[in-house]
């Protein structure tokens, strides 16, 4: 198990620094997939499918489906619906705004907008990166005149940094605690006007277009980058991120310290584990579509055309429905089938703050995937769907925790209660315990990562033979 733990994480960590943004969460999926034979279907287009056939889907660039069609999918006496294991692809973090401009003290800053609730103390005095999605005029190849393309732009050199004040210049309450003013103190220094002066090419720049609402020096970085001119920049979506690589952490290297582990984790192991089962025997034996699905803005509410709150998941599946030619007498069935692992990281037991858990759900690190309870339904989780799920873990050799939040102590939630009111399947809330959830970088054990993988793998492989054999009322 641990040679396996050690080659998940290594997987993860090249995965996890691919990214930076939820557009290059899907392009790093897309990659995996690719390589796995997966088609690319179109979205808003029919999709021809066939039995054994492997696809994917993407939406905005920041929302990818992926799905295997199990080789007995509704043939005779097939019990099929949807094995679905879904994530997000969007973490806390700082973003350009629209005028990202600014300077202060002889310093050139960048103006930027806080995204979801970050724990945004840990970004100060951290080299910065930056990913994201740009978009420029370009004349394509058999074009007269330039049209709007999306490029994506990853950056990871240390580009910005986001100081903080000297103890010296702090008074005592400031010292006591820390408190950040979002609005004041969270733009980084990208240079200081002097050196970019020295540089030469401050006096050269047009003051019109994006150069009045962007640092004209970043806009020179990117378009370096891309390949472009400055001035070709109509408009980016960019997200800072931290400049140091994602590696595994600790004296015996168990831990992976890396940005993003909330929710980057549940999306590789779901879309690696989909692979691993695609390529092997037990797909053509399937009788399921075996999904991998994740979304966008799950931290900011999942109110967008690419989030889990949207039509797109629900639509998906119906052109799916329709690709395979399921009947519509026969789809209700399906979906009274179908199956949601909401796989989103739990909080690990953090032995400086062990009083912060609730005393009997305490969940550790390398001792399996922890379950999501909550009876306010924050978490989708019911005692059938743990039941199987316990079964599935059991088969797949993956132990299991609990965990409940204090009732002094408010609950987060995931795409999990979402899902499960707009599609009206059996869900389950899951995750790989984690510290600092939220954190600039946060920290996983290296066994988990491997728990996880296996575990959606095993689901794909298991479910449906478990669901089948259970009396459920």
């Amino acid at each position: 198990m641990a040679r396996r733990a050690s080659e998940a994480a290594k997987l993860f960590v090249d995965f996890a620094n691919e990214t930076g943004s939820p557009y290059h969460t899907v392009s790093a999926c897309a990659k995996l997939l690719k390589a796995s034979g997966f088609n690319e279907l179109s979205d808003g287009k029919p999709w021809p499918l066939t039995r054994g056939g492997r696809y994917f889907v993407t939406k905005g660039g920041s929302e990818i489906m992926a799905f295997v069609v199990g080789g007995k999918f509704l043939q005779a006496g097939a019990q099929s619906g949807f094995s679905i294991v879904g994530a997000h692809t969007d973490s806390p973090c700082l973003r350009l705004r629209p005028n990202s401009k600014m300077s202060s003290s002889g310093m050139l800053q960048v103006g930027i907008q806080t995204y979801g609730g970050g724990l945004w103390h840990t970004w100060f005095d951290r080299p910065l990166g930056v990913a994201g999605k740009v978009v420029v005029h370009e004349t394509a190849p058999g074009q007269a005149e330039p049209s709007l393309a999306e490029k994506l732009v990853r950056i990871p050199e240390p580009l910005m940094i986001l100081p903080n004040l000297a103890i010296h210049l702090q008074s005592a309450e400031e010292r006591a605690a820390f408190k950040v003013n979002n609005e004041t103190h969270l733009q980084p220094v990208l240079c200081s006007k002097q050196f970019d002066d020295a540089a030469g090419s401050a006096s050269s720049r047009p003051e019109d277009g994006i150069f009045a609402t962007a640092p004209p020096a970043l806009l020179e970085v990117v378009a370096a980058r891309l390949g472009c001119q400055p001035s070709d920049i109509v408009d980016a979506d960019l997200c800072l991120m931290d400049a140091q690589p994602s590696c595994l952490a600790g004296l015996y290297q168990e831990f992976i310290s890396s940005p993003r582990i909330d929710n980057l984790l549940s999306t590789w192991a779901a879309i690696q584990g989909l692979c691993e089962f695609a390529a092997s025997d037990a797909a053509a034996a399937s009788e399921d579509v075996c999904v991998a699905v994740s979304f966008d803005h799950e931290e900011c509410g999942s109110q967008s055309a690419c989030g889990a709150e949207s039509a797109t998941l629900p639509g998906w599946l119906e052109v799916l429905m329709s690709g395979l030619e399921v009947p519509q007498s026969e789809r209700a069935g399906l979906f009274a089938r179908s199956f949601l692992v909401s796989a989103d990281c739990a909080h690990g037991l953090h032995p400086n703050y062990a009083a912060k858990h609730q005393s009997e759900h305490r969940p550790d690190f390398h001792k399996g995937i922890v379950i999501k309870s909550n009876a306010n339904q924050r978490y989708a989780t019911t005692a059938i769907t743990a039941a199987l799920f316990r079964e599935v873990c059991k088969q797949a050799a993956v132990p299991v925790q609990d965990f409940v939040v204090r009732n002094d102590s408010p609950c987060g939630s995931t795409i999990g209660p979402i899902l499960s009111t707009k599609l009206g399947i059996r869900t389950i809330d899951v995750g790989a315990p984690q510290w600092a959830m939220h954190s600039c970088r946060e920290t996983c054990a290296t066994s988990d990562a491997g728990h996880l993988l296996t575990l959606c793998r095993g689901f794909f492989q298991s479910f449906r033979k478990i669901d089948s054999a259970a009396r459920q009322l």
